[in-house]
């Protein structure tokens, strides 16, 4: 079968690109006080759940074949960072353990996903 995506060096410099444009996105959202970020009706933990799928899609794309432990591992990191992170802010955000599991989780899929472009 043919990948959807292909390992080459191109495809893995503009998956960096857009791991690193998520990155910002995400630590910008996850920085906010609660007041100023935008309202979207849905489930907090489904946002995370998202946002770290989307995340570690060009992660492991970037990292390339053999590394999609790595790739879930960094992006669950980046996770427990973000959410350290709202601890530390004085923006009245909270460390919760359920954000994180969320983002662990999302990170899962979204490096299964990674996975699945490049066999087909």
């Amino acid at each position: 079968m043919i990948a959807l995506i292909q390992d080459t060096p191109r495809a893995r410099r503009l998956a960096g690109y857009a791991a690193l444009l998520l990155m910002v996105a995400i630590a910008t959202l996850s920085l906010l006080p609660p007041a100023e970020l935008p309202d979207i009706e849905t489930s907090d933990k489904v946002k995370h759940f998202l946002a770290y799928a989307a995340l570690a899609v060009p992660v492991a794309i970037r990292l390339g074949r053999g590394r999609a432990l790595m790739a879930l591992v960094l992006t669950a990191a980046f996770g427990a960072l973000m959410e350290v992170g709202q601890l530390l802010a004085p923006t009245g955000r909270d460390f919760s353990v359920f954000d994180e599991l969320a983002n662990a989780l999302g990170a899962t899929l979204g490096t299964g996903i990674a996975l699945a472009l490049r066999r087909r």
